[in-house]
């Protein structure tokens, strides 16, 4: 055994000579190189394609063509590059904060410190719901460890003192002090289990935006392969018009789709953060924009889990003073425990622990026993303390009817729990020694930020393993409603189809177990619903692991936290709502660029194919796609961190009223650039190819650049506030396009100042006005 005093830990000198002699308790993660992340960019569907073109548009001789396209693409690559580097930090840096606190001796005294600056000899407390991140030796208690994380097997372990904890294994019953012997790479697994999981699930838009790019491909794929039909008949060469179809392609594929995820969701989880919010999973954000049902914990979410002790009464020959004092020996200091807290704070206050004893031994609280025992040597006698539920108390000390029964219900009206204590000499019968009632008050925001959730289209349900009538008094003191029940009134219909029934008809449930919350959340999960679950302890794991959207609450335990997807750094209920708003947030941002996705291709795939069909020749040349598809491109990047009104009511994945909308934008706008392209072809005598090409690129740029501003509202455009990156990128654009247009350059032919400032005009009008007031319109009827 390592040289640490057990009774006062390490000293800082200790601890700054083990730091340098072993480091940190950590693994370092294998990151992904820079270089990959760079070379991914030129990797796959899109970039072949785009290097398909180059290579053709060299072997075509339209060197100037490749060049330019190659530029792009780099260009292009390295922004995208960059952009996913800083939200890879981004979301590091937040996962930094996520790091497991462990209870730690030093100096003599008792704290928490993160779990990376444990050193071997440092002596920890282990408690019930913890997550070893070293391996540690027993000094005293008995854990029974969960190693199924590291071993598979699913069977508690048995440790005693002296044994060895490993890291990653879960303390799933018993507590005792241990001694760190090994950390980061020299633990017997060689790494420290992650608390973190990132984000691996995919999320539901993604494969929502998949699928209607997948329609719209094999959509532009038919529409080409009927184009390309008709230049071969009419004698174009394949391999000269093959660019042209290859970045028409490249039109369907949703080039920005993955850089508008990492940095819409990198994004949220910042603000997240910012607002004490950490989001172990990143598409649990997306999840919670789709919530229905909110399942939450009483304890330590609806009220502040800060137990005081109200009022005592003494049963016996015993005093108020016996049951405080018996009641506090019966208590862990170092387990932090609200319940031992509550008894060891008023003790201190009253000065009635001058005289000396010693705990000798100390069996901890579990649901089966429902009350802690110690054994107490003082200075005359040995005894043993019993601390727990009113009933096992009673049990324990052999009484079944009692006086104090009414004053138990009385308190329990009122929110009060009640801790009753007993007491006996040489294992002889117990003896009851009183009562003490302490209270938890819901937390002052509690009423307010639940009145605001309900608001926003979530069904709210309290499950708490408290008596009913506490159960009852907080839920309508926190404006849940009165309609509780004891689950054992309703758990037999959670076998068939009337316990979705019972779960809709009430507010809450209590005396619920850890399995009743567990087949709450999947019950309703069943009948399609999004299910949130808040919670602190042990028990409350598994169905946070079910829940779509786990939370663990401030001071949760590190079991509760590992099963969690978003864990709140803030005590109160204000975190939940900015989760919501994210969430909802972000689902608006996707389903704005999906319906811009949609629309876009379809207005490009009919006026480049329709035009060519009707003229004999390409209203586009190769190079004014590449250069358009680009610089809408830095447009789809702003739109994920654009400024959006997120929706009242819970956001849902019915992608219907969006390919709707995107159809029926996408043939006005192609119909607007084909009624203006042959308009203004014949008004400003444009019959060379260049021009003819420059001014088919001003329809699609313009018109395509524009209609962002509509599509990304359902309210008139103006009365949207617009990110200014957004803004500023729409409007840097619109000038650099018409530079291009009015100087031209090799391949891309000038047009007159008149014919650039028209073409802009009428697509302001079309979309502002035209379009605008046609959506508004359309929004009652796809919806």
């Amino acid at each position: 055994m390592l040289a640490t005093k057990p009774l006062t830990g390490l000293s800082d000198t200790d601890v700054a000579s083990l730091r340098l002699q072993y480091g940190y308790n950590e693994v370092k993660e294998k990151h992904t190189s820079p270089i990959i992340l760079l070379l991914r960019k030129f990797w796959g569907l899109t970039a072949w394609m785009l290097e398909a073109t180059i290579v053709i548009s060299f072997l075509l001789h339209k060197t100037f063509d490749g060049f330019v396209i190659a530029g792009l693409l780099l260009f292009n690559g390295f922004i995208g590059f960059f952009n996913e580097l800083k939200a890879v930090r981004t979301v590091a840096a937040i996962q930094q904060q996520l790091q497991i606190m462990v209870r730690v001796l030093r100096n003599g005294n008792w704290k928490q410190i993160p779990s990376r600056e444990l050193v071997p000899g440092d002596v920890v407390r282990i408690r019930m719901g913890d997550f070893l991140t070293a391996d540690m030796q027993l000094l005293e208690g008995e854990i029974r460890a969960d190693k199924s994380a590291l071993t598979g097997e699913t069977a508690l372990i048995e440790t005693k003192e002296n044994d060895i904890l490993y890291a990653g294994s879960v303390a799933k019953g018993g507590e005792g002090t241990a001694i760190v012997t090994s950390i980061g790479i020299q633990t017997f697994f060689g790494k420290t289990a992650k608390l973190v999981m990132t984000a691996s699930h995919k999320m539901h838009m993604e494969e929502v935006v998949a699928k209607v790019v997948r329609v719209l491909f094999i959509a532009v794929i038919s529409i080409l392969a009927i184009t390309t039909a008709i230049g071969l008949i009419g004698g174009q060469s394949f391999l000269s018009i093959l660019p042209l179809i290859l970045i028409l392609l490249v039109s369907a594929v949703p080039v920005g789709l993955p850089a508008m995820f990492t940095i819409s969701m990198a994004k949220g989880s910042k603000e997240l953060a910012e607002n004490g919010l950490l989001v172990s999973r990143l598409s649990a954000t997306e999840d919670a924009a789709t919530l229905t049902t909110l399942c939450i914990d009483k304890t330590g979410t609806i009220t502040k889990n800060e137990l005081t002790l109200q009022e005592i009464i003494a049963a016996g020959t015993f005093s108020k003073e016996d049951v405080l004092t018996y009641g506090t020996m019966a208590s862990v200091k170092a387990n932090e425990d609200v319940i031992d807290i509550a008894f060891i704070n008023e003790a201190e206050k009253q000065s009635l622990l001058k005289k000396a004893y010693k705990q000798v031994k100390f069996t901890p609280f579990n649901a089966i026993l429902k009350h802690t025992e110690a054994v107490i040597e003082t200075d005359e006698k040995t005894i043993t303390v019993a601390k727990g539920a009113y009933t096992a108390i009673k049990n324990l000390c052999g009484v079944k009817e009692f006086y104090l029964d009414e004053k138990v219900d009385e308190w329990a009206h009122k929110g009060f729990k009640t801790i009753a204590v007993a007491v006996t000499e040489r294992n002889d019968q117990f003896a009851f020694a009183g009562i003490a009632a302490l209270y938890d008050p819901p937390r002052p925001d509690a009423y307010e930020m639940l009145a605001k959730i309900k608001d926003l289209g979530i069904d709210i349900k309290m499950l708490t393993g408290d008596a009913l009538p506490i159960g009852k008094e907080i839920a309508e003191q926190a404006g849940i409603g009165n309609n509780i029940v004891s689950i054992a009134d309703v758990r037999s219909q959670f076998a068939n189809d009337a316990g979705y029934s019972a779960i809709q008809t009430h507010n809450g449930f209590a005396e619920v177990l850890p399995e009743d919350k567990f087949n709450i959340v999947k019950k309703l999960q069943l009948e399609k619903q999004v299910v949130g679950m808040t919670g602190d302890g042990v028990n409350d794991a598994p169905a946070l692991k079910q829940a779509e959207v786990g939370i663990a609450v401030k001071n949760a335990t590190d079991v509760a936290k590992q099963a969690a997807s978003i864990i709140l750094l803030k005590e109160g209920l204000q975190q939940i709502l900015e989760l919501i708003k994210v969430g909802r947030s972000i689902h608006v941002r996707i389903s704005n660029y999906t319906v811009n996705k949609i629309a876009k291709t379809i207005q490009t795939i009919l006026f480049v194919c329709v035009s060519f069909i009707v003229t004999k020749q390409f209203v586009v040349a190769t190079i004014d796609m590449v250069l358009m598809l680009f610089l809408i491109d830095f447009v789809v990047l702003a739109l994920s961190v654009d400024k959006v009104s997120w929706s009242r009511q819970p956001a849902n994945w019915n992608i219907r009223p969006l390919i709707k909308k995107g159809i029926f934008i996408g043939f006005l706008l192609f119909a607007e650039c084909t009624v203006w392209f042959f308009f203004a072809k014949s008004f400003f005598n444009l019959t060379d190819t260049g021009t003819y090409h420059s001014l088919g690129f001003a329809c699609l740029f313009f018109s395509g650049i524009i209609s962002i501003l509509v599509i990304r509202t359902d309210k008139r455009f103006y009365k949207e506030r617009i990110s200014m990156t957004l803004l500023a990128i729409i409007i840097s654009d619109i000038i650099i396009v018409c530079i291009l247009l009015l100087l031209g350059f090799k391949g891309f032919s000038n047009l007159p100042v008149a014919a650039v400032a028209a073409t802009l005009g009428f697509f302001l009008f079309a979309n502002l006005i035209v379009n605008d007031t046609v959506k508004l319109m359309m929004n009652k009827s796809v919806k």
